[in-house]
C-alpha cells in the first residue's frame, strides 16, 4: 500500500494598502482558493487608504 505524503505548507503574511473595494477582492480571491488563514479588521491610514493584514498557507505541488 502507497501512502501520500503532505504537500510543504508555507505561511505567507502580507500587508494590503488600498481602498475597500480592492482589498475586498484580493481577500476573496484568498478567501476562495482556500489559502485565507486570518484577515485582520481594516485600519485606516493618513491618505484615505485603509490597511488590512492577511496571513496565507501556501500549498506547495
Amino acid at each position: 500500500m502507497k501512502t501520500k505524503t503532505q504537500p510543504a505548507t508555507r505561511v505567507l503574511d502580507l500587508v494590503l494598502i488600498g481602498d475597500g473595494d480592492d482589498i475586498a477582492a484580493l481577500t476573496d480571491i484568498a478567501r476562495r482558493t482556500g489559502s485565507l488563514v486570518f484577515r485582520s479588521a481594516p485600519t485606516a491610514t493618513d491618505d484615505g487608504r485603509q490597511r488590512v493584514f492577511l496571513r496565507l498557507h501556501l500549498h506547495h505541488r
